[in-house]
């Protein structure tokens, strides 16, 4: 593995050229999402919006879900600030500026990427930034400047992330994000940590979902497997995905194969977005700003707020 390098800048972002036929298709769509349902705000505009949450509130361009292990409701990382989802609707909890990569560690950490809102004193890339009091404020971690997260999760002091800035590029930090490294891995829209093992990851790639078991430090690509954007990995083992199109896809058995389930649609417009599993049964989707809600394994979903 190699350390990461201040300023350092790949050129390569997913590019499909060379493949062909329906396959080539769904390439294209799923880099063009690794984009546009990510932002693609690396020098992004400061995203201005109300300065109070609110039932209602614009959740356009969601860009990560994950629950508060506080009080189990659903925390939603968008363009416009972190909201949590309450009865009433989403409500934001932060202060307006772009989420991009999220996740919660655990009931003091919350861990984000993403970009300053109007007004704020702070670089383009926010690099990694956390908070400790629920997502009200936040902190420079690491990478200020540099790192543009579209994709994070973490375990321990174990943290995975898919730098935009370089081309999509897996860096990995095991001091809990003060210093990473990268291992050369293929470019990843999305990851998910087993969270029963923080050396074992599961990325989508255009080639299709890749594993590693040693903490990132080599992946195999899993045969015969669908192509996938957003991935996450329940606590209870089971594996949840979506492809570009929002079809549901579920695994059981740590990603070897893949069993499509349904259809995240439910009747809104607009590209996946984001998602998290809660165990076998409970899924969260967001899409168009829209958020779904399944309770039978992803076979259907109810929408909990429209946007």
């Amino acid at each position: 593995m190699s350390s990461k390098a201040p300023g350092r800048r790949p050129a390569s972002l997913w590019n499909p050229t060379g493949w062909s036929g329906a396959r080539a298709v769904t390439l294209v769509a799923v880099s063009t999402l690794a984009l546009t349902s990510c932002g693609a705000e690396t020098d992004s505009a400061d995203p201005a919006g109300p300065s109070e949450g609110g039932e209602g509130e614009n959740l356009e361009h969601v860009h990560g879900l994950d629950v508060d292990p506080s009080d189990g409701s659903l925390m939603i990382a968008s363009h416009y600030g972190l909201f949590k989802l309450h009865d009433d609707g989403p409500r934001r909890v932060s202060e307006v500026q772009d989420f991009m990569g999220f996740t919660v560690v655990d009931e003091d950490m919350l861990l984000a990427s993403g970009h300053p809102g109007e007004g704020q004193d702070a670089p383009a890339n926010l690099g990694l930034i956390s908070s400790a009091d629920g997502g009200a404020t936040w902190e420079e971690v690491s990478l200020s400047g540099e790192a543009d997260f579209h994709a994070l999760d973490a375990m321990g002091d174990r943290v995975y992330g898919v730098d935009a800035a370089s081309g999509q590029e897996l860096l990995i930090s095991d001091d809990a994000g003060q210093t990473w490294q990268s291992s050369g891995a293929p470019a990843m829209a999305s990851l998910a940590i087993d969270p029963r093992d923080a050396d074992t990851v599961l990325g989508t790639t255009e080639s299709g979902p890749v594993i590693s078991t040693d903490g990132g430090q080599s992946f195999t690509t899993k045969a015969d497997a669908p192509i996938l954007h957003h991935v996450d990995w329940a606590p209870d083992g089971t594996i949840f995905a979506l492809d570009p199109d929002a079809g549901v896809h579920r695994s059981e058995d740590n990603g070897v194969t893949w069993e499509h389930v349904g259809e995240v649609h439910a009747g809104v417009e607009g590209h996946p977005e984001a998602l998290h599993a809660v165990d076998q049964d409970e899924v969260w989707a967001a899409v168009g700003g829209s958020i779904l809600h399944s309770t039978d394994g992803g076979e259907g979903f109810d929408i909990i707020h429209e946007n």
